[in-house]
């Protein structure tokens, strides 16, 4: 379990996205079900009033530049190709994986953090606090106006969506698969007991069921005391 790229908490605010997108519904489409698959459908076209995607960096900073004044998040913003590089992040967390080097400037500084106690190994909860930016970076974000600019980019997203190979699916539809799949990750109780992981990885979760998480949920993992 390497946490030095840990990118957890702002898969947060992709929930909180979703979130608002379900409670916005006088400017969307019902939510599809539940998966990445869904019934073909022909290719629509991106609306005139949008530039295409290759061309959508300028329109798509200005329209996320008012979510927060974070610096990681300007930083994030000035990157090429950000709805492709949004898209393929969300695929990642629908699909258990972490995105790591799209989503590096969210990364904690601080080292991975662990005490021992009672002879084992275990999480020190005082390294909880090197995801305190990040933390208050995603619950300062309002999940109506996240949904709000997801939605006015969806034909974008969508584009960027079919340029994955997954040309069946919908951006909207692989936010949500995403949203699920970082909820589905359990809170804990008590300390979280650690053992030295395989090679190139410093630790492993002790409970097989919490190591058997899939990527993306074993970042949110946190426990209450």
């Amino acid at each position: 379990m390497n946490k030095s790229g840990n990118w957890g908490v702002v898969g947060l605010l992709i929930a909180g996205a979703a979130v608002g997108i379900f409670g916005a519904r006088l400017f969307i489409k019902p939510a599809p079900a539940p998966g990445l698959s869904s019934a073909p459908a022909a290719t629509p076209e991106i609306p005139s009033n949008l530039p295409s995607l290759e061309n959508s960096d300028g329109l798509a900073r200005t329209t996320f530049a008012g979510l927060s004044s974070d610096l990681s998040f300007r930083e994030w913003l000035e990157v090429d190709a950000v709805l492709p590089r949004l898209i393929a992040a969300i695929n990642m967390v629908a699909h258990g994986k972490m995105p790591r080097e799209i989503l590096a400037p969210f990364a904690p500084k601080d080292a991975f953090k662990v005490k021992t106690k009672d002879g084992r190994v275990i999480i020190d909860p005082a390294g909880y606090t090197r995801y305190d930016k990040a933390a208050a970076f995603a619950a300062g974000v309002n999940p109506i106006d996240a949904a709000k600019a997801f939605e006015a980019l969806l034909p974008l997203l969508d584009a960027a969506q079919r340029g994955l190979g997954e040309p069946n699916t919908s951006a909207r539809e692989a936010l949500f698969t995403a949203a699920r799949e970082l909820l589905a990750a359990p809170v804990l109780e008590g300390d979280i007991a650690l053992k030295a992981g395989k090679k190139g990885i410093g630790w492993a979760y002790a409970d097989e069921k919490i190591e058997g998480l899939s990527p993306a949920q074993k970042q949110l993992i946190s426990s209450r005391a």
